[in-house]
């Protein structure tokens, strides 16, 4: 049986307990805070599915840097941390906005614009597809510089590696998505030339 302090309160308790690995103290966590943060973060991107996805991925770091974590008040940590996340997602659209912006402009016009959608939609696609392929930390060093416009400064500090790292991750990363989209930049300069 733990010591308990009879001055501990029950949210020092909790996370007394969830560092240690104690499933229902976080269970208890996430009971009483899931709610307030989907509603916060629903009020902010005004999607069901994406709020939903930004409070899991908070419990999801919480749970999994539990026993790093030096948390001082529960309820001022997950609202802060909701109003990050949203934050990197409005900056991870309008990032993203702006590449597929500039491959829409990039791609010539032609006459038929079914066609045109198509191929977009393929190298779309394509370079989706390519990104999945990558390892899973290659995957996320490109998605946190390229997708969400972060600073290899920034994907360091986040993901607790040097940036040295970041560069060769993000340089492997851009060979191998070379590689791999070198099919779909062949159909495309193909469906171009006619």
């Amino acid at each position: 049986m733990p010591f308990l302090n009879p001055f501990q309160t029950n949210e020092e308790r909790l996370l007394h307990g969830l560092s240690k690995g104690d499933v229902n103290a976080f269970e208890e966590i996430f009971n009483q805070f899931w709610k307030p943060l989907y509603r916060l973060a629903h009020s902010k991107v005004q999607d069901r599915a994406e709020a939903e996805e930004i409070v899991q991925s908070i419990f999801s770091a919480l749970w999994e840097q539990r026993e790093k974590l030096e948390i001082e008040n529960l309820s001022a940590y997950l609202h802060r941390a909701v109003k990050n996340r949203v934050l990197n997602s409005i900056r991870a659209k309008i990032t993203e906005q702006k590449y597929w912006d500039y491959y829409h402009n990039f791609i010539p016009k032609v006459q038929n614009s079914t066609e045109n959608a198509v191929v977009f939609d393929d190298l779309q696609e394509g370079l989706q597809a390519a990104v999945n392929h990558l390892p899973e930390k290659s995957r996320k060093v490109f998605q946190l510089s390229r997708f969400e416009g972060r600073t290899n400064h920034e994907i360091a500090k986040l993901l607790k590696i040097s940036e040295k790292s970041i560069e060769y991750h993000l340089t492997k990363s851009l060979r191998e998505i070379r590689i791999y989209m070198k099919d779909y930049i062949t159909i495309l300069a193909i469906f171009m030339l006619f």
